[in-house]
């Protein structure tokens, strides 16, 4: 039987850190290391816990991976979708399939850089308190379900049709 290399080691720490950061999936640096992706994860959560360096490593290598990642969008978008000179629909819809998927891992993974911002803007005097006023909003109707389970505790079955609110 033979023994596997030890993996936390400080030259495997650099050549996950190192592939990372080209842009390698977390799967493909595991397979190179001859060792589950799992075995790397639970590498990084346990130097975390002890406040070790390989985590914070690790987490810069995943950032360097996916600003790759954006700039690969560039080159895909600008890919030529064209067989024999004329435009290849196939060809478009994989480049936009691609393109989309990098987008949606780009938001995710790093939403304050490439997420959705949505803005909140409070315009009026600046040396006027902010009032936030509670409106009143008309009751919903009250299934009748609803009020059986209030007056027996338990709850009952759902009727089909509504009551007005007492």
């Amino acid at each position: 039987m033979t023994k596997r290399p030890k993996l936390r080691t400080r030259e495997n720490a650099n050549r996950i850190c190192e592939l990372l950061g080209e842009g390698h999936t977390l799967r493909q640096v595991a397979r190179q290391l001859g060792c589950d992706y799992s075995a790397i994860l639970h590498w990084v959560r346990e130097d975390q816990e002890a406040g070790g360096t390989f985590s914070h490593q690790y987490a810069r290598a995943r950032e360097s991976g996916y600003e790759l990642m954006a700039d690969e969008l560039v080159e895909i978008s600008d890919s030529d979708c064209t067989v024999d000179g004329e435009p290849n629909n196939a060809l478009v819809q994989q480049a936009r399939l691609r393109v989309d998927t990098r987008k949606w891992m780009l938001s995710k993974m790093l939403p304050k850089r490439y997420g959705d911002r949505i803005a909140t803007e409070i315009t009026g005097d600046a040396s006027a308190p902010l009032v936030i006023e509670l409106v009143p909003v008309a009751p919903r109707p009250r299934l009748e379900a609803d009020v059986e389970a209030a007056g027996a505790g338990e709850a009952a079955a759902i009727p089909l049709r509504a009551i007005t609110s007492r």
